[in-house]
């Protein structure tokens, strides 16, 4: 070859077809040819199969059109009878509102280079040149990336250059009239940058964010691992959710999520936009730095399984909230209600007893990742348990050594041997660490943990950091759990089932009163004794009844009409509520606010 640059050029060929037009330029030599485009996006562990996206795609050789075909789902093949400058251009429908794909209309365009940039093979570790095009018919529309800028206009236009292409990958990109807010975090640059409709006070954003972000750089250590910091924040009706990359992240939030003017207080909707932030951000260093030795590199054309996820996901769960504390910007009791609702939502599933955090890493391309109906009774989240146990793991490391050490100790010692150079931990290797911080093993409370499927102690570990945990039934479906909610909490009845769209059954939960009925997902609920249901007044019915009392529901199953007799059971003590001990004082150097 020739230049050693593969170059991409990228334009909205039309924004009301949801196209974008990509080039791929590079030198090749005479022989055989093959280039793919990734199956799926890091972070997101599902085969998503982006090449279904590609609408046409011309090869050009030396200006001469070359014939080639599709070899598999995601990889093109041709060969060239002489060397020169391979030039591919397709189009990309972009019509994918996430984090995870591409997204183009009349009003913003936004792409992960998972969705848009074919990889000629032997490519891979050449330096990588995007050429962004503006478009004349949209002339305010803007480009934000974390993407290294080498000649851009003053509306970011222009040449952007990556070391390699899992570099050109790690960087998305927004581009329309969005509105762009800074702030420096340790000396950083940050950018928030906000796309949709809103009304929010964007000051008091950055004055968090601020908060949280120099908290997160120096329990790690300066200088942070990044020359500046985008967030990507894509504002809609409804929708939540978030991507972490190298240097950025694309978050997806209601406008609820966003602080009102005036509003001194943190909303429970803000919170989770804090929430969300923090967690994103910490995986800055926990699983893009710090990784599992499996994607040590990414084969972004098949499954990557690793049983690990537990602890990038789940350590990272455990610190997003953790810092909204340790900064200011909640208290001791809203912290705990926050971990009270993790450990109702885990205690809720009978899952965590059927599969372990490990298999749940393993599994998270099949089953994880393509939850059905049977989710709550088979799968437990490495998200959510993997918390728990991050927590757990800490409390226990603390006990140990009289609280000299915990997790923070352990992921401080991660960060130095990846600056030391190590790339990649096995499966083991945070077990290790944990048992060299506290000098006694601990492969009891990871077998267990991590790979057993029994609940662990926790009302034993928190005890002993001042914490009790209560357990009571929930006294609505709205309880999500932590402080008790107005209402009361005797033995209610419970019918065992969660509603899905409508009257449909999403969810039947096993033991409770209606699978012993024989009441199955996707029933469509029609009347209950009698009288004409609807989700509002299920609750309601539900209410007026006490456990051992038996009602008739009428349903439709496909187009059949069923008749079951159901009798109605207790409310499971599943909800939990976790209360520092009265006259116990969490002071700094104890647990929750140590660093």
């Amino acid at each position: 070859m020739t230049d050693a640059v593969v170059r991409y050029r990228l334009k909205v060929l039309d924004a009301a077809a949801h196209l974008f037009e990509v080039e791929c330029r590079v030198a090749v030599d005479q022989g055989t040819l093959n280039w793919t485009l990734p199956d799926w996006i890091p972070g997101s562990y599902m085969i998503r199969e982006f090449a279904r996206h590609v609408v046409t795609m011309d090869a050009i050789l030396n200006d001469e059109r070359l014939d080639f075909q599709k070899l598999s789902k995601s990889r093109w093949g041709a060969m060239a009878t002489q060397s020169g400058e391979l030039c591919l251009r397709y189009q990309v429908y972009a019509w994918d509102l996430s984090v995870r794909g591409a997204h183009l209309d009349q009003t913003h365009g936004f792409f992960n280079g998972t969705s848009v940039f074919v990889s000629v093979g032997g490519t891979e570790l050449m330096p990588q040149q995007l050429d962004i095009a503006a478009n004349a018919k949209l002339p305010l529309w803007q480009v934000a990336t974390a993407m290294q800028s080498v000649e851009v206009d003053e509306n970011g236009f222009g040449l952007y250059s990556a070391e390699s292409y899992d570099e050109l990958l790690d960087h998305p990109v927004e581009m329309g009239t969005f509105e762009r807010v800074c702030f420096e975090a340790c000396g950083v640059p940050h950018e928030v940058v906000l796309t949709g409709r809103y009304h929010a006070d964007l000051r008091r954003v950055c004055q968090d964010l601020k908060k949280i972000c120099e908290a997160q750089i120096r329990f790690f250590g300066e200088p942070a691992p990044m020359d500046r910091y985008v967030f990507m924040v894509m504002v809609v009706g409804k929708g939540y959710g978030g991507l972490e990359h190298r240097s950025s992240t694309a978050l997806m939030i209601s406008r609820e999520n966003l602080p009102a003017f005036g509003d001194s207080a943190i909303s429970d909707d803000y919170l989770k936009f804090l929430g969300l932030c923090s967690h994103e951000y910490f995986h800055t260093w926990n699983v893009k730095r710090i990784r599992p030795a499996e994607f040590v590199p990414f084969d972004l054309s098949r499954e990557m399984h690793t049983r690990q996820l537990w602890a990038f996901e789940g350590i990272t769960s455990y610190y997003d909230d953790l810092f909204l504390l340790r900064t200011g910007l909640i208290t001791t009791e809203r912290y705990l209600d926050l971990v009270s609702q993790t450990v109702t939502r885990v205690y809720r599933g009978a899952g965590r007893h059927k599969q372990s955090l490990s298999d749940s890493s393993f599994d998270a391309w099949t089953k994880f990742y393509k939850q059905d109906e049977n989710a709550p009774n088979a799968i437990v989240s490495y998200y959510a348990k993997g918390m728990l146990v991050a927590m757990a793991l800490d409390l226990v490391m603390r006990m140990r050594t009289d609280n000299r050490v915990g997790l923070d100790q352990l992921m401080q010692s991660l960060w130095r041997e990846f600056v030391a150079g190590k790339e990649g931990i096995d499966e083991r290797h945070i077990e290790r660490i944990a048992e060299e911080l506290c000098g006694s093993s601990l492969s009891e409370f990871f077998d267990a943990a991590v790979r057993g499927v029994e609940d662990l102690p926790l009302d034993e570990y928190l005890a002993a950091h001042g914490v009790e945990m209560r357990w009571r039934a929930a006294v609505s479906s709205e309880d999500k759990g932590g402080a008790l909610e107005r209402g009361s909490s005797i033995d209610r009845a419970a019918i065992g089932l969660q509603l899905g769209e409508g009257n449909r059954v999403g969810f039947v939960f096993h033991d409770g009163a209606a699978h012993v009925a024989g009441i199955s997902a996707g029933d469509e609920l029609i009347s209950w004794d009698g009288l004409r249901l609807s989700p509002t007044n299920l609750r309601k019915q539900l209410s007026r009844h006490v456990p051992g009392d038996t009602v008739v529901l009428m349903v439709f199953r496909r187009d059949e009409l069923m008749e079951f007799a159901v009798e109605l059971q207790s409310a499971p003590l599943d909800t939990c509520s976790l209360l520092t001990k009265e006259g116990r004082d969490l002071v700094r150097d104890e647990w929750l606010l140590s660093e």
